[in-house]
């Protein structure tokens, strides 16, 4: 279970980064790039998630 714990955090970590970047950047291209990138870690980072809680009440 660590492993998948250690995967979330780093793609919540990966995620505020690329929001940090996106809040950033003066590139119209990269801010949207950034952003998009932002929200497909964090969806990820979510579902792994449910999949951990879900282990765990099993």
């Amino acid at each position: 279970m660590t492993d998948l714990q250690n995967r979330i955090e780093q793609l919540e970590a990966r995620s505020l980064e690329s929001q940090l970047i996106a809040d950033l950047a003066t590139d119209p291209e990269a801010r949207l790039y950034n952003t998009s990138l932002a929200k497909k870690l964090r969806i990820q980072a979510a579902k792994l998630r449910r999949q951990l809680q879900a282990a765990r009440a099993a």
